[in-house]
């Protein structure tokens, strides 16, 4: 299916004369009864530098013919036969047509708009903490949710779509507890190993640092007036901090550890708790302790209501309880869910919220009753409450955040990514959806419109996936990887094209009967598979591996028709844009081009001086664009097989490139981390975009050649012009 361009700039027509049986102008023979004889005709625009148009005729037996270089065509088919126009960088209206006998077809044809690369920069980015939540908090306005975790950093995200806006790199450990200051202006964060800073989370910018001289600190809270902080630790101390200064005010001393700090509502009191079974009360300006209330275990966590003087305590042994700190009534929840247990209060203290194991309860304090029970699917680690006590934030173990109702229990939003380290990248035909897979075997599915999570689809026995493919349809996706298999999965659910439910067909059911099992044995290679390639008309699938083999699939009975030996590892397969040839690379140094058909060798393109890394087919098929460890990367020309460019720039290896659909361009991504886009015709870099990682593995173009997908460490930033 040809893409209709977002943005369209040049009109040129094609006109499709058929001509009578009778024979046509160019002397061409009468058809036999029952065929059309016709001719291609293209209007030229000089001025555009439009000097002709390819057609792909497809013929009966669902193979392409293509036109001669100047656009004009001579054929006799058959009355029916589906005629498809093609140029690379060209929309055609209508898409196709069938030509029947004595009928003239007209096509229009609008040019893709070349893109500005001098406004091109990072657009938005899916992303996540690629390690657990270890702590959420809503801003004061509910607009924003920051989060903390062991990857060492804090993110900032909106809850309205769920971006990112910004990162707040500078500690160096575990995240363990934020904190937005009472007046919502500044971020107060903690660390394990005793870092306090307080940051304006709005710019990243640094406000104060403080140390705990400590190697591990255990909590974090603001004053309510936002003027002071304390912080507790493993070596017994509880320190009061000037949120302003930066100074220690005060120090407050326990025999054992103390794992958790709370303010009273009116700030004059200090909550403690750890290992000296009991809750401590310490009134702040003199430094002394004011009442002290035995507990039957260790306090593990400490969350006072904002109003009155209920306290909420995870204990040790898996009890948990709420306490009336002026009278010492203990207040029971039936059904409440005990052990190590995190909790939040609303803002007017009528509800708590506790999250442990995969469950968030919420329990109405007037009534002492339960309201709701969440089963968030994975372990929770924090959670928040926004202003209103309309939702709830929560941080789980593996990285996710959800955003939820406190009414119904819907999961309103979920911020969810890769916590690996991402190596395939695929852009569907459509472009809505693009898929990224990672080194732990998860592959997640992203919704480009609503730029949102859309699927998760976990199949690969916890090993990296290296490859993906998108059949040309979109119906399926192709993934290979460490598991030595190729995987089929069916993103569609079959309830309408581009509707995608979380299902991968087990087995995969064929119209002729045959099943394509996932994990069947003839689906599988002897090493790991680490690139896949699609047919461009969908019917057969290339798979390449460390095997040294590439193997050559027919989807519609899942068997291999073809299987091809190298000398050395394969590490990148391609199909050609016409579907009858095949080029891999890999350990030999070598190009080859295969036939897809007959597994015959047609050429070898000797050239590298070390392994072949990654190869692309200009859209056109008349070039190779390929790359490899010795740090070049060369285009071939087919017809001569021969080097006609080595593109500058690459200062490192250049892990794989990418063509652009209009063929004027080419995208690589080197191992130092850099993305460069090159103008492929004279080999001048028109973009740059320098990550912060090393080892760029996988991009992948839109198919309107307006965005460019990196996988930059665990997150998928997509590149184009800013402000789009």
């Amino acid at each position: 299916m040809i893409r209709k361009s977002k943005c369209l700039s040049l009109m040129v027509v094609l006109i499709l004369l058929v001509l009578s049986v009778s024979g046509c102008e160019r002397g061409v023979d009468a058809p036999e009864a029952g065929s059309i004889s016709g001719r291609v005709v293209l209007t030229e625009d000089h001025a555009q530098g439009l000097t002709g148009v390819s057609l792909f005729i497809l013929d009966g037996t669902g193979s392409y013919v293509e036109t001669d270089a100047g656009g004009y065509f001579e054929t006799t088919a058959p009355s029916g036969t589906v005629i498809i126009p093609r140029k690379v960088g060209y929309t055609f209206f209508p898409e196709k047509q069938v030509l029947e006998e004595g009928r003239e077809l007209t096509f229009a044809a609008q040019a893709w708009p070349e893109p500005d690369f001098s406004q091109w920069g990072k657009q938005f980015a899916f992303d996540s903490h690629f390690d657990r939540v270890e702590t959420v908090a809503f801003s004061a306005d509910d607009q924003y949710i920051a989060t903390g975790s062991s990857d060492r950093t804090i993110r900032i995200w909106r809850t309205s779509d769920g971006q990112l806006m910004g990162t707040i790199w500078g500690h160096t450990s575990v995240v363990k507890v934020i904190s937005f200051s009472p007046q919502g202006d500044y971020l107060a964060s903690a660390t394990s190993n005793g870092e306090i800073k307080i940051w304006d989370w709005r710019t990243g910018w640094e406000i104060q640092s403080m140390h705990a001289d400590t190697i591990l600190l255990t909590d974090l809270a603001w004053s309510p007036d936002g003027g002071k902080l304390a912080s507790s630790s493993w070596d017994g101390e509880v320190k009061v901090w000037d949120a302003v200064t930066g100074d220690e005010l005060r120090t407050l001393t326990h025999e054992k550890w103390v794992r958790a700090v709370a303010w009273s509502p009116d700030g004059g009191f200090l909550f403690t708790g750890g290992d000296e079974l009991s809750l401590k009360a310490w009134e702040v300006e003199l430094g002394e302790l004011s009442a002290e209330i035995p507990v039957r275990d260790k306090i593990l966590s400490l969350s006072a209501a904002p109003q009155g003087s209920l306290v909420a305590m995870a204990l040790g042994g898996g009890a948990s309880k709420v306490l009336n700190v002026e009278t010492g009534e203990e207040i029971f929840l039936e059904q409440f869910k005990a052990g190590e247990t995190t909790f939040s209060w609303s803002a007017d203290g009528r509800y708590l919220a506790s999250g442990r194991d995969k469950l968030i309860q919420i329990w109405d304090m007037e009534t002492q009753g339960l309201v709701q029970s969440i089963n968030a699917g994975n372990y929770v680690l924090a959670v928040d409450w926004d202003s209103s006590a309309q939702r709830l934030v929560s941080g789980t173990y593996r990285g996710i955040i959800d955003l939820w109702s406190a009414d119904s229990g819907e999961n309103l939003r979920r911020i969810v990514g890769h916590n690996r380290y991402v190596k395939a990248l695929a852009w569907s035909p459509e472009g809505d959806y693009l898929a990224s897979g990672d080194e732990g075997g998860i592959i997640h599915i992203w919704d480009l419109q609503a730029r949102r999570h859309l699927l998760q689809l976990s199949g690969h026995n916890s090993q990296p996936v290296e490859g993906m493919a998108w059949s040309p349809d979109g119906t399926y996706l192709a993934s290979g990887g460490h598991d030595l298999l190729v995987r089929l999965w069916d993103p569609t659910g079959g309830e309408h094209p581009g509707a995608l439910t979380e299902r991968i067909k087990k087995p995969f059911v064929h119209e002729k009967g045959f099943e394509f099992a996932v994990g069947m044995k003839n689906v599988s290679h002897e090493d790991i598979v680490l690139s896949l390639s699609w047919a461009p008309d969908g019917m057969k699938l290339a798979s390449a591996s460390w095997d040294t083999t590439v193997a050559i699939w027919d989807v519609p009975t899942g068997t291999q028709v073809v299987g091809i030996q190298n000398p050395g590892w394969v590490t990148v397969v391609a199909w050609s844009p016409r579907g009858d040839q095949v080029a891999f690379g890999g350990r030999d140094q070598a190009v080859h081009v295969y036939s897809g058909d007959t597994g015959e060798e047609i050429k070898k393109l000797e050239g590298h001086t070390d392994w072949v890394r990654s190869l692309a087919w200009s859209p056109d098929g008349k070039h190779l664009a390929s790359s490899g460890y010795d740090r070049t990367v060369l285009i071939w020309d087919l017809e001569t097989d021969q080097v006609v460019r080595t593109l500058a720039g690459a200062e490192d290896v250049v892990t794989v490139v990418e063509w652009s659909p209009c063929g004027r361009y080419l995208a690589g991504a080197s191992h130092s981390g850099t993305v460069r886009i090159w103008d492929a015709a004279t080999g001048e870099v028109l973009f740059v975009y320098p990550t912060w990682m090393v080892g760029l593995q996988a991009l992948a173009w839109s198919p309107e050649g307006d965005q460019l997908a990196v996988a930059e460490y665990n997150s998928v930033v997509v590149l184009g012009e800013q402000g789009r």
